[in-house]
């Protein structure tokens, strides 16, 4: 016997009417609903309240949004430059009340003898000014502010004061202490008797509070969030809102991108505010882009490439948009491989520049309990749970959304099949322990499949079902995956004979 959802069980007038519906039980991965969303901060001349969630498809519309110059208006532009096709939505903070903006200087000393052009990179972007035989140190240094002034995209504005270029962040807060100010020397160097001392941006203080923009966003479904401040505070409470997003009661799950500019110490100081399954840190020194272009691109990046495939490594992938440091400023392997214990993701740099992706972590390091742990280390992973969790939920809830639960034993149930067989499916108004085990069996062979997960037969013995003793109305699982590997450390003996 059947069920019908539309025919009535006892019409009697003659006629042929069929249902027209879907049968879920051998379908393909379920569609995921990737929605990435970048809190930014914003200038007084940007338009997008605070509040206010915008999507964002050009990155062009982020000007008028943040204002020009904004923050959020490169963060927008670093997403979308490595990212086109993932949704993408916005909001915005204004600077936090009594907010102190960062501020460094470049100081002009001795003369040029001909006529020169000079090269340098502001808040990530090259600026150049010619400066004349005849031209005295202040002279330089006017030309050097109005032709940063003349580049309204920088997120700092400069004034000159004699020889002394102050170049000031447009927003306030500890945030702008990782713009980076420079001589670009890349081309040709500096001219035999001109020197040009920076003192690097500081003295930045009061970030924006981030719960003020978590609040707006607490039943809203996101699979990444970004977000430019780094400060202690601010990380706290990223962190546990992450937290709260992945438990099984809220099924938000998202994951975090924030970025930083700092030495190694200060790296691993950072790394070890949070111990986060998901939340990625991405940490370098001195790159020439500022830290929230880094966060942006990489979680572009990660948006894109774990959304085709939640289980695969983003090792060697290039972070378009993003320039990162010098030479003389990376790290050395010991340095990257004690930051991937310290909860910072890790870069390589070609010989051409481009920064490219070593190994994405999370700052996950270790248990409630205090014990090292690397369960979750790899962003592949909460990523692939996640996923698997998304899909087993949907499906369930298309295949079986009317059913009755009975054991496996009780004649009015389904025929029975084996806990190991696919489930075909006939009649979804039934279900039994047995059935829904079958169902997942089918599951975990796709995921197996898809290699995001390996070792599928043992898995599926291993996961169980049972109707609850204390509510007939409650099926309970313990079900197992073994999230599949990658291949990061290839060690062997390389032996020659003698």
């Amino acid at each position: 016997m059947f069920t019908f959802d539309e025919i009535p069980f006892d019409w009697l007038e003659p006629g042929t009417f069929l249902e027209v519906k879907p049968n879920y039980s051998r379908t393909g991965l379920l569609p995921y609903p990737v929605k990435a969303h970048l809190i930014g901060q914003k200038l007084d001349t940007g338009t997008l309240a605070p509040g206010q969630l915008v999507e964002v498809v050009h990155p062009d519309e982020a000007i008028a949004l943040f204002g020009e110059g904004s923050i959020g208006a490169e963060q927008v532009a670093a997403f979308r430059a490595i990212n086109r096709t993932s949704p993408l939505m916005v909001q915005a903070l204004a600077d936090a009340g009594g907010a102190v903006k960062a501020t460094g200087t470049l100081t002009f000393a001795g003369a040029v003898a001909v006529s020169t052009v000079l090269r340098f990179m502001i808040a990530g972007k090259p600026i150049r000014f010619t400066a004349a035989s005849g031209d005295a140190v202040a002279d330089m240094a006017t030309k050097l502010a109005a032709a940063i002034n003349a580049e309204t995209s920088l997120t700092v504005t400069a004034a000159a004061a004699a020889a002394v270029v102050t170049v000031t962040a447009r927003h306030g807060g500890e945030v702008g202490n990782d713009i980076d100010l420079r001589v670009d020397t890349t081309d040709q160097p500096l001219p035999s008797g001109l020197t040009i001392t920076i003192v690097d941006m500081a003295n930045g203080a009061g970030n924006p509070d981030l719960e003020d923009a978590l609040d707006i966003i607490e039943n809203d479904w996101f699979t990444q969030i970004g977000h430019p401040w780094n400060d202690a505070t601010n990380m706290a409470a990223f962190a546990e809102d992450l937290a709260r997003r992945y438990q099984a009661m809220s099924k938000l799950d998202a994951h975090g991108f924030v970025g930083k500019r700092g030495t190694y110490g200060q790296l691993g100081t950072w790394g070890a505010l949070t111990n986060s399954p998901f939340l990625t840190c991405l940490g370098l020194s001195r790159p020439k882009s500022s830290s929230w272009v880094l966060s942006a691109v990489a979680m572009g990046l990660a948006t894109f490439h774990l959304t085709n495939d939640p289980a695969r490594q983003l090792k060697s992938l290039a972070m378009t948009g993003f320039d990162g440091p010098d030479g003389v400023d990376q790290f050395t392997e010991t340095e990257q491989d004690l930051l991937l214990r310290k909860g910072i993701s890790t870069f390589d740099h070609l010989s051409d520049g481009t920064t490219v992706v070593s190994r994405m972590v999370t700052t996950y390091k270790q248990s409630n309990l205090g014990v090292a742990d690397r369960a979750w280390l790899d962003i592949m992973v909460p990523a692939t749970m996640s996923r698997i969790r998304y899909d087993w939920a949907a499906y369930v809830s298309l295949q079986y959304p009317r059913a009755k639960l009975v054991i496996d034993e009780e004649t009015a149930a389904i025929t029975e099949r084996s806990g190991d067989s696919d489930d075909d499916g006939d009649d979804n108004s039934v279900v039994t322990p047995r059935r829904m085990h079958a169902s997942w069996a089918a599951r975990c062979r796709l995921y197996a499949k898809k290699v995001w997960i390996q070792d599928a037969d043992r898995t599926i013995k291993k996961s169980q079902f049972v109707i609850s003793e204390d509510d007939a109305n409650r099926l309970e699982s313990r079900q197992h995956v073994k999230v599949a590997g990658n291949l990061m450390v290839l060690a062997g003996s390389l032996e020659f004979e003698v």
